[in-house]
């Protein structure tokens, strides 16, 4: 590995956009082994990524990492793993972790990224959908939970990353299994030349609407057609070097886009902090100038900004209210049609460059060039505040299903509230169904769920992938999200979760008869919950407690805290990300008659969201969003 590094500053029915560059084909054939080897042979001693260990970043080269990756991938062959096999991956995001998924997917194998706080059931799930023969585990936390599961005994052997884990008669340590590897120097060259761009590559679950997790098969193609979408919005990341900090997990289609696919086809260098450090830390210290981010992140820093601002002395203060009232006008001057007033614009470089790049230089993200973000809803004052501190943040749109993204903000300090409009690549086409659904397809689709092909066929027809999100396109061309056909989730963090299912948990309670979680584009959970007139009222009677109509379980102290326990037994049952934060008993029950269900009974998730939205803000700390409006309103 190399040594320490020291931190530099940096270097119709469908729809179309103008090209800005010439639509990316020298990957139209490419596989991973083959880019690997390619990196290797053409930029053998350039940086490949950079790893905290101990306090220190150490920098790793395309040509060690190559020849780490090749020791693994012998060890894989050795011990049996043959071509189209599955192996899973359980760990927090580590260049161990890339090194195992290179090494499987250099192999011939299929890579199954496994989240490190899944549950002992969800493991099982996973290894049991996925058929993994062999399972790359962090350390002995993974381990244990890994273990726990009945399918482990399947596994031909289990890895692990931490050289401390005693080996077994199936486990052993990842430096002791490589090195257990036979002769590998020409492996790359021979498995560069066997691999094909439809071969599969992955398998990233992602939720379902009803049920268990689906598992999206991406091929080499999907992951890398997918990733040069990114061109069409962001060229840049493929012509200067960029640092990125990967934050989301390696199991999750971004991290993983960002950790493992785009360095290997931009100048795109990522970064992985040291596990369990405090990424706050990690951000400060390598300055990232690109960035995809939920919008959660930039929600959070944008809060922590605005309270170190009111907690500054009285003249920083009034300097930055100073240069927030002109960098406001300067925004909507450069939002409007026609030339920037230039004098404006001057002032505002001198704001950015004397208020702004200092503040955000506190947090690290004072090179931000090119942030970006997706995956779920982005409130518009988080959005406009970014802007006017100088920070370009644009919405882009993409899903684990298309790897990429098919739409982005291509505009400059582009208006927030939409999702851009279609990237300029001809080969990748977006139209609007009847129903508004919008459709996408190209080469990087994913090629169908795992084990389920009822699902597949329902999100793939015709070469078309489903989005399930409904649209609207404005007078400008720019798509915007209107409502969401599937029942899906997504939450400010980026986390994509089945309500359905949760809502099946808290039912199983006999007290509770119908359940509604909400959460998307937020923090965290919450539920509303409709009791069992019949089993509470036999419940409160039996306490003495008088009951007389339904809108009085919501006040009854009694009744709340019996919900309360039923809702914590449902979240035993829940991974962390599912689980209930808060909820309120509902007023009324939830029917027909209200507007709030069908006839069958089964939720207008929309409306009900309408009904009850100061019932569900109630249910959410806002100080957050307090703070950000408080700073926008006060300029």
């Amino acid at each position: 590995m190399g040594g320490p590094h020291s931190f530099f500053p940096p270097v119709p029915s469908t729809i179309t956009s103008s090209p800005i560059d010439p639509p990316p084909t020298a990957h139209e054939d490419g596989t991973l082994p083959s880019l690997l080897r390619d990196r290797r042979d053409g930029r053998g001693e350039a940086v490949a990524f950079f790893q905290k260990r101990a306090g220190t970043w150490h920098a790793t080269t395309w040509g060690e990492f190559a020849r780490d990756v090749t020791a693994l991938s012998r060890a894989l062959l050795d011990h049996g793993l043959e071509k189209g096999d599955h192996v899973a991956i359980m760990g927090d995001i580590s260049q161990d972790w890339v090194a195992a998924y290179m090494a499987t997917v250099c192999s011939g194998g299929v890579a199954v990224g496994i989240y490190f706080t899944s549950s002992t059931e969800e493991v099982e799930y996973f290894l049991e959908d996925s058929g993994s023969k062999f399972a790359f585990v962090a350390g002995e936390k993974e381990l244990a939970v890994l273990l726990r599961s009945r399918q482990a005994e399947t596994l031909k052997k289990i890895v692990v990353f931490d050289p401390a884990v005693p080996s077994s008669k199936n486990i052993v340590s990842l430096p002791r299994f490589s090195a257990s590897s036979s002769d590998c120097a020409s492996l790359l060259d021979e498995q560069a030349g066997m691999a094909r761009p439809e071969d599969n590559a992955s398998i990233v679950y992602t939720s379902g609407t009803t049920g268990n997790p689906k598992g999206a098969i991406l091929t080499h193609r999907s992951l890398i057609e997918g990733l040069v979408t990114i061109r069409s919005f962001c060229p840049a990341l493929f012509r200067e070097p960029q640092r990125v900090v990967v934050h989301l997990p390696l199991s999750h289609v971004v991290g993983l886009g960002q950790g493992i696919v785009l360095p290997l086809i931009s100048e795109v260098t990522p970064y992985f902090g040291e596990t369990g450090a405090d990424f706050a830390t990690t951000i400060r210290d390598v300055r990232p100038t690109y960035w995809m981010a939920p919008p959660r992140f930039y929600q959070r820093y944008a809060a922590e900004l605005v309270s170190r601002i009111n907690a500054s002395a009285s003249v920083g203060r009034k300097s930055y209210r100073f240069a927030m009232s002109i960098a406001q006008k300067a925004l909507a001057d450069r939002q409007t049609d026609g030339p920037d007033d230039p004098f404006l614009q001057a002032l505002f470089a001198t704001c950015r460059d004397q208020v702004f790049l200092p503040l955000l230089a506190e947090i690290g993200l004072d090179q931000l060039k090119y942030p970006y973000t997706a995956s779920a809803p982005m409130p518009p004052d988080v959005v406009k505040l970014w802007q006017t501190w100088g920070v370009n943040l644009k919405e882009v749109y993409g899903q684990t299903e298309l790897v990429g993204a098919n739409t982005g903000q291509m505009r400059d300090w582009s208006k927030p509230g939409t999702i851009g409009v279609p990237i300029a690549d001809p080969r990748w086409k977006t139209r609007v169904a009847g129903d508004g659904e919008m459709l996408v397809t190209g080469p990087g689709l994913f090629t169908g769920y795992l084990n389920k092909p009822d699902d597949t066929l329902e999100a793939l027809r015709d070469g078309w992938l489903h989005t399930g999100d409904i649209v609207e396109v404005r007078p400008d061309g720019q798509l915007a999200i209107i409502d969401r056909k599937k029942e899906i989730i997504n939450t400010s963090g980026g986390k994509s979760i089945s309500p359905a299912q949760i809502e099946n948990e808290l039912r199983r309670s006999p007290y509770i008869s119908e359940a509604a979680v909400c959460g998307d584009g937020r923090k965290y959970l919450v539920a509303l919950i409709e009791v069992d007139r019949i089993a509470m009222t036999d419940w409160v009677k039996e306490r003495n407690e008088t009951i007389n109509d339904y809108a009085d379980f919501c006040s009854s102290e009694a009744v709340i805290h019996l919900i309360e326990g039923e809702v914590a037994k449902a979240n035993q049952r829940l991974a962390p990300v599912e689980q209930i934060k808060s909820f309120r008993i509902l007023p009324e029950e939830l029917s027909a008659e209200n507007g709030v269900m069908t006839a069958t009974r089964k939720k207008r998730r929309k409306v009900l969201n309408e009904r009850y939205a100061a019932l569900i803000n109630s249910l959410y700390d806002d100080s957050e969003d307090s703070l950000i409006r408080q700073a926008l309103s006060n300029m």
